[in-house]
């Protein structure tokens, strides 16, 4: 039986792949196995292992969050993020999509609350790390628009996965609580906008949610011309405009951080945005605006604040979202109008 006190890192997860016929004895007698920490974020341990020819990505989620503030959440979402991974994968094969993948599930443990999952080749780059240098290709987000929007419209019709991610959990855990109830809680003179905005996507009921959509989950392989999109531990049944408002908020941001890429991040912004909304067909822009603001100042006073900014972008973040909710932002163009206002 495996071992239900198992801490996973680099010098356990080769034995545990041994144990589970996953790696053979024989490639580790014969020096071919390594094992590296991957950056897991501040929610889990993850490991690559290294064995002969093949590479695996181990994961394991933290019972408490590793940031400042106290943030327990659930381990048992390791098990929701596996099975959201498997509903990307059969989205993406029965949609026909050509240029995205999700990773696949090789084991999941129930015991340990470890996933195996398969690596994505070795020369494939974080989009966040590409967008952070300066490098914005408005391809990459056309691709993720049509994925989302693909896998939103698609995933609607099926009452299994409706069933299957009917609990919020891990969604309250890591999203709502540590996002708007906290911001909400930090910043009263617009608490009662936020905390509205919280009970509608609380209340939603329309597809499956990816619930961390962002570039620190894309991985780029300019080699193929491939995108993996990984992490999908908060995914759950709800609303749709968090998806598109997550990943509109990281382009947004970057937009006032990176140097001289203002206007090539917005117009990524717009190129993910209405690609999302050919592929699904779906109106949900004024929602998508509202939960934008709150976000955006979530990563600046919620317990998971974004790690890159430089003095006095908070700032700016901060009087962008507060004046976007104030004055009922209700389209793209309209919040984009602000950004740019408030950070030329």
């Amino acid at each position: 039986m495996p071992d239900q006190s198992l801490t996973l890192s680099p010098e356990t997860a080769p034995a545990y792949l041994r144990e589970r016929g996953l790696v053979d004895g024989r490639e580790a007698d014969a020096g071919e196995v390594s094992a590296t920490t991957l950056g897991g974020g501040v929610s889990n341990r993850v490991v690559r292992v290294d064995a002969g020819d093949r590479s695996f990505v181990l994961k394991q989620p933290l019972s408490n969050l590793a940031v400042e503030d106290d943030w327990p959440a659930d381990v048992s979402r390791v098990h929701n993020e596996a099975a959201a991974a498997r509903a990307y994968a059969d989205v993406i094969g029965a949609a026909g999509l050509d240029d995205v993948r999700a990773p696949a599930v090789l084991a999941e443990d129930e015991n340990t609350h470890v996933v195996v999952f398969s690596c994505a080749p070795d020369g494939a780059l974080m989009w966040k790390r590409e967008l952070l240098d300066g490098r914005v290709d408005p391809a990459v987000a056309r691709s993720l628009g049509r994925l989302l929007g693909a896998v939103h419209e698609r995933a609607s019709q099926d009452e299994e996965l409706r069933e299957r991610f009917a609990d919020p959990t891990p969604f309250d855990q890591l999203r709502v609580d540590p996002y708007h109830r906290t911001t909400a809680d930090r910043h009263p003179e617009v608490a009662a906008e936020i905390r509205a905005e919280a009970e509608r996507v609380l209340a939603a009921d329309r597809t499956l949610v990816h619930g961390d959509y962002s570039p620190k989950n894309v991985l780029v392989d300019r080699s193929s011309g491939l995108r993996w999109i990984l992490d999908f531990e908060v995914a759950h049944w709800g609303d749709p405009a968090f998806d598109t408002a997550f990943m509109l908020n990281h382009l947004f941001i970057k937009s006032v951080h990176v140097d001289g890429r203002l206007d090539a991040c917005i117009d990524a912004a717009d190129a993910f945005w209405s690609t999302y909304c050919e592929a699904s067909g779906w109106d949900v822009e004024r929602e998508t605006v509202r939960e934008l603001a709150v976000l955006m100042l979530a990563r600046v006073d919620g317990k998971s604040p974004v790690e890159y900014l430089d003095p006095g972008e908070d700032d700016l973040l901060r009087e962008i979202s507060i004046r976007a909710l104030r004055e009922g932002t209700g389209t793209l163009d309209e919040f984009a109008g602000i950004v740019r206002e408030v950070a030329a």
